[in-house]
């Protein structure tokens, strides 16, 4: 548990490796928002100017994370604005994360639903092999164990992934990728947007001699 819904946020951290699911609603019934993987961060409503966080953050894959104080960080922040400039440019891709996730579980059948996942997933740690049970994809996507065993099977039998023991390793991500709904691509621009604006302001900063960065 990084952060837990309706507290202070303490610490922010920059993910490494791994992967870290946003959940919103109580312990027992709750649905993933987003999910964080190296180039994000947890915290950002400190970075927003709040205090309090509104959901829940979660590791669901195993991983390393760099982590600072909220009140170093506020601090860093208030010193060099540029620090916050570009931990800013990070919050319109994960909106769009939030509000697609919204849109696809509402519109979308659950096949295209777990490759949406599965794809995202595979963007935020950039590994084939997913180290993920049935029964967290079912909490995460807010659907029963045996629609995701199902699906999985689909996916399996069509050789698009392969199952292991507690993993998922993507075998064909072009198929994968065929079988998603537009949510992963709009929610793919937006990081990629994102990441784009990080890497023109880098070099115009190190034009001037200034590196920018975020930790």
């Amino acid at each position: 548990m990084l952060q837990e819904a309706n507290r202070r946020v303490e610490c922010v951290h920059f993910i490494e490796d791994g992967l870290v699911s946003h959940l919103s609603g109580t312990r027992t019934d709750f649905v993933e928002t987003a999910m964080v993987g190296y180039f994000g961060y947890v915290g950002v409503p400190l970075v927003l100017g709040a205090e309090v966080s509104s959901q829940r953050s979660v590791v669901c894959m195993p991983g390393t994370a760099l982590r600072i104080e909220a009140d170093d960080l506020t601090r860093v922040m208030a010193d060099r604005p540029q620090i916050r400039e570009e931990m800013l440019r990070y919050v319109p891709a994960l909106i769009a994360q939030n509000t697609q996730s919204v849109l696809c579980a509402a519109k979308h059948e659950i096949n295209q639903r777990l490759a949406r996942w599965l794809l995202l997933a595979n963007d935020r740690i950039q590994s084939d092999v997913l180290y993920i049970t049935h029964e967290l994809l079912a909490a995460s996507m807010g659907v029963r164990r045996a629609s995701i065993t199902n699906a999985l099977l689909q996916l399996e039998a069509d050789g698009v992934v392969e199952k292991r023991r507690g993993a998922v390793r993507i075998v064909d991500r072009p198929a994968l990728e065929s079988r998603t709904c537009d949510c992963y691509h709009v929610v793919r621009d937006a990081y990629d947007r994102s990441c784009v604006a990080d890497s023109d302001e880098h070099r115009h900063d190190s034009a001037e001699g200034i590196v920018a960065g975020t930790a």
